[in-house]
């Protein structure tokens, strides 16, 4: 009988002492598993907060490029209408002799951040699904936009620059310009002033693109930056 109530008090202790490592051990995987995620979600802000100081800095680019494009589209217009009229007067002459053709500024955007998250995958790891699906769409539009802007330009040069415009350019570099380019508005059925009217027409068409996309970057990155300081907010 004495052995038995021993070898139960034993029992009992070693059911408490296993009781105890298997509550140690999970209270430790918990602590583990907290801290873990703790610092998976100190990383994900981190990043966050670093993706919103690129997408503000192209904000302020955006918005630099909006400005320019909205006043050059002033001096293109003008500049074509008197292209296209029949005869023009001095001043004219002196206005769209200057004529500089469709300018792209190009977008530079900041894409460290977003390449780092790329590359490392970390952008699929964020908790938020959405916000993933609309940095990717982002990133994938500015990606598109900066591809057809140069693709775009190389086009635009090809004419503006081509050898059939010489007659437009040859006489910028003497140091009086103006007799040689009233000499060139004068004859305005010559290949080079068809090349022009047709410059001038294809710039504003591009001018008005550029815009747009720009705009439309504008929105895009406001809406972005809104939605990451909201889930920033919630954690």
């Amino acid at each position: 009988m004495l052995i038995e109530n021993k070898f139960s008090k034993y029992l009992i202790y070693a059911i408490g002492e296993i009781v105890l490592v298997v509550v140690g051990i999970l209270m430790a995987l918990a602590i583990n598993e907290w801290k873990n995620e703790q610092r998976i979600d100190s990383e994900e802000k981190t990043t966050l907060y670093k993706l919103i100081k690129d997408l503000e800095s192209d904000n302020e680019r955006y918005l630099s490029n909006v400005e320019f494009y909205t006043k050059l589209d002033d001096f293109l217009q003008r500049t074509k209408d008197i292209i296209y009229k029949e005869s023009l007067s001095d001043d004219e002459i002196k206005e769209a002799m200057y004529f500089p053709g469709a300018i792209h500024k190009d977008l530079n955007p900041r894409k460290t951040t977003y390449n780092e998250m790329l590359n490392s995958g970390r952008i699929y790891n964020l908790s938020n699904d959405i916000l993933v699906d609309k940095i990717i769409e982002y990133y994938q539009f500015l990606d598109e936009s900066t591809y057809e802007s140069k693709e775009q330009r190389k086009e635009f040069r090809a004419l503006f620059y081509g050898p059939d415009f010489t007659d437009f350019w040859f006489w910028k570099a003497e140091e009086n310009p103006f007799p040689y380019a009233k000499v060139f508005f004068a004859d305005n059925d010559s290949p080079a002033y068809r090349k022009l009217k047709q410059s001038a027409g294809w710039s504003l068409i591009i001018n008005d693109d550029l815009l747009k996309n720009n705009n439309e970057l504008i929105i895009m990155n406001g809406e972005l930056i809104e939605l990451i300081n909201t889930d920033l907010e919630n954690k």
